[in-house]
């Protein structure tokens, strides 16, 4: 497809705008990791690049490096994450950085964390209409002996929770104390899935490069903050007018029937388990 004198890379309005959403969640990743999340029904990543490129053109991406695959990493510039904010429906001041300069080293950490929200995610390749031949199809030929398959099966990905729009990355969730000596935790991505059952999943992402008294300080502080408690100043379907003030953990919708809790995961991005238990 030809490009034009506006986006001379021929990228098409639905691929930066996919562009833009992912890059508006993950902040830093490959083309290849920007198809599998938002449009894995394209057969290559040959779009997404080109999208890539043309957002480039007009100041909302960048490229800062590659991964240690050698695959180039994409980002967005400030333009570009008050775009990306535009097309996720979110305000711009809940988008958080760029992660500027994070590609230096190749980013293995947000490699790490894309290929969990893609697992997650588990995005289905949209439906497509078939187009209709102009020209009859030739009868095949018989053949004379069992052809060998040649034709590789394609990777089925099962569907999971939630879309791009369901992400946020380093989020950080604050403890009750001080303003200047206030704990936090901070996940390395959030899901909110209501409709799949999953109000809230906190995602920790492990490379076995942190120690377990570290990682057990993380789970600490985790535990410490699904025990707070918010109030919840919605009324109570009765009789009364005046809202009645519930404690709920936060960050989470109550549907009827009880309050859900938020959820937690550890993804551990290594085949192999940890000695300790």
């Amino acid at each position: 497809m030809g490009g034009s004198l506006t986006y001379p890379y021929g990228s098409t309005s639905a691929v930066r705008g996919h562009v833009l959403a992912a890059l508006g969640v993950l902040k830093v990743a490959s083309a290849d990791q920007i198809r599998r999340l938002t449009c894995p029904g394209h057969k290559d990543s040959k779009g997404v690049r080109n999208a890539c490129l043309d957002l480039a053109k007009h100041g909302l991406t960048l490229s800062e490096g590659s991964a240690r695959d050698g695959q180039k990493l994409w980002g967005l510039t400030p333009l570009g994450l008050t775009a990306a904010a535009e097309v996720l429906g979110r305000p711009a001041a809940d988008m958080g950085g760029n992660a500027r300069g994070a590609a230096h080293s190749g980013a293995p950490h947000a490699m790490a964390v894309n290929e969990t929200v893609i697992a997650l995610t588990g995005t289905q390749p949209a439906p497509t209409r078939p187009i209709a031949r102009t020209t009859p199809t030739p009868a095949p030929a018989m053949p004379t002996e069992p052809a060998t398959p040649t034709t590789a099966v394609a990777l089925v990905v099962p569907p999971g929770f939630g879309s791009v729009a369901s992400w946020a990355t380093e989020v950080v969730h604050n403890l009750p104390g001080t303003s200047r000596t206030r704990p936090s935790v901070r996940a390395d991505a959030v899901l909110r899935a209501p409709e799949a059952g999953l109000p809230v999943l906190l995602v920790e992402v492990d490379r076995c490069t942190e120690a377990d008294e570290v990682l057990a300080g993380k789970f600490a502080r985790y535990h410490q903050y699904f025990r707070v408690k918010v109030k919840d100043w919605a009324p109570k379907r009765t009789d009364c007018t005046s809202p009645a003030p519930t404690s709920t953990p936060p960050h989470t919708s109550a549907p009827a029937g009880g309050v859900p809790l938020p959820a937690e995961l550890l993804a551990e991005c290594r085949s192999e388990l940890r000695g300790s238990t």
